[in-house]
């Protein structure tokens, strides 16, 4: 557009020229003298237009003339003219903090985030998969068995056994404790190898009894007349009856000595100094034992695999992340003191981001148009310009004319 404009302009100097040339046969008829004169003066509008406009960016045909070339010669100027204008009029500190304060960039943000929790979730992937891989198993094991040796240092066994009892008689663990020990004992009990081994036990003892008399035949007669099979096996179901009451019924005699020396069991627990010492024993040895860094690191190792493969799971994007992203956003837009409390953060953070790099834009500016040379900057002014500015000339070639068509018209009024 810019050259076809610089054609026009031409064309409109070279009409002006060739109509001034042409018309001097003619200069001694009063129509040709108007032409004459008409022209002259386009052809004077059109070259001082010209002129002018050449000077701003190069010396006209090359000569030295003072004052022209003026933007490479005052560049520095212009640019330091336009940074200034840049900072203190079109982009200011005050009108970058007003704008910013009404786009409502917390709002705006949320609801970018609600049309593109896909491209949210899968920049969560990207960042997880790469933390994941890139996070040293080794040394967080290692600091792991660290943090977790001084926190066994610094834990109080007997405070740790208040607790464990505590919970247990809260929780009803003793009575549990208790059934369970008697389901066990039940099935012990029910075996033939207790059987036998009651029967042998209690034909041991008869035999070793020693009386006389009348009670000495009859114990004797009994034994005989008894195996230990048959010993075992009224041992057996006596002690499987007792047993089996004890289960069914929560207020058994036995049950309730059973629970109640539990209990007291539990109760004692943290006075025990037996089971304290063991205990803080035991700390100091946990993480002497071989081997206990190396499963710590082997379970992270486990774990990092088992997240890798959730997190690049259709699971993970459908069933979590995406209804998590939604939940938050919509409880973050229906908190509306969260929402001011968040768009005030926004807006002191853009304003400290302005106070601190308001002074760029000009450097920014600056370094840019350094960048360019003479003759790239006018190049690129002239396109932008250009149409503009041989319009100039244009108007002053055709104004020009016009106004020599008046002059020559009153200066041939008055001669005549």
């Amino acid at each position: 557009m810019a050259r076809e404009a610089k054609h026009t302009a031409s064309i409109s100097l070279g009409i002006m020229g060739a109509g001034f040339l042409a018309t001097f046969p003619a200069g001694g008829h009063w129509a040709g003298a108007l032409l004459h004169g008409g022209f002259e003066a386009g052809l004077v509008g059109g070259l001082a237009d010209w002129f002018a406009v050449t000077a701003l960016f190069r010396r006209p045909l090359g000569l030295p003339i003072p004052h022209t070339a003026l933007l490479p010669r005052n560049r520095d100027k212009v640019v330091r003219a336009l940074i200034h204008a840049i900072e203190n009029e079109f982009l200011t500190k005050e009108s970058i903090k007003r704008k910013a304060a009404e786009a409502r960039v917390t709002e705006k943000a949320l609801e970018l985030a609600e049309g593109r929790l896909p491209e949210i979730v899968r920049a969560v992937v990207l960042l997880g998969d790469y933390l994941l891989n890139h996070l040293p198993a080794e040394r967080i094991a290692d600091f792991a068995a660290g943090e977790l040796e001084r926190a066994l240092e610094r834990l109080d066994a007997r405070a740790l056994l208040r607790t464990v009892r505590d919970e247990a008689i809260a929780r009803g663990y003793e009575e549990r404790a208790l059934l369970f020990l008697l389901e066990k004992a039940e099935g012990l009990a029910s075996s033939d190898a207790a059987r036998y081994q009651l029967g042998h036990m209690a034909a041991s003892a008869l035999s070793n009894l020693q009386m006389n008399g009348l009670m000495g035949f009859a114990v004797n007669a009994f034994v005989g007349f008894m195996s230990e099979d048959k010993l075992g096996g009224l041992l057996q179901n006596a002690i499987l009856n007792s047993l089996r009451e004890m289960r069914a019924d929560a207020g058994h005699p036995l049950r309730l000595l059973l629970l109640d020396e539990l209990r007291r069991a539990l109760d004692g627990l943290p006075d025990s100094d037996a089971v304290v010492r063991e205990i803080e024993s035991a700390k100091g040895r946990l993480f002497e034992r071989p081997g206990v860094r190396e499963r710590l690191q082997r379970w992270l190792e486990e774990l990092r695999v088992r997240l890798l493969d959730w997190l690049h799971s259709e699971r993970f994007a459908e069933a979590f992340a995406i209804p998590v992203l939604e939940k938050l956003i919509a409880s973050v837009k229906e908190n509306a003191a969260m929402m001011h409390a968040l768009q005030e953060w926004t807006q002191n953070q853009i304003s400290l981001l302005v106070e601190r790099n308001h002074s760029k834009i000009g450097k920014l500016v600056k370094e840019n148009l350094d960048r360019l040379d003479n003759d790239t900057l006018i190049r690129m002014m002239e396109d932008k310009l250009g149409k503009d500015l041989q319009w100039i000339r244009v108007n002053g070639a055709v104004c020009g004319f016009l106004i020599g068509l008046a002059l020559e018209g009153i200066n041939l009024l008055t001669g005549a």
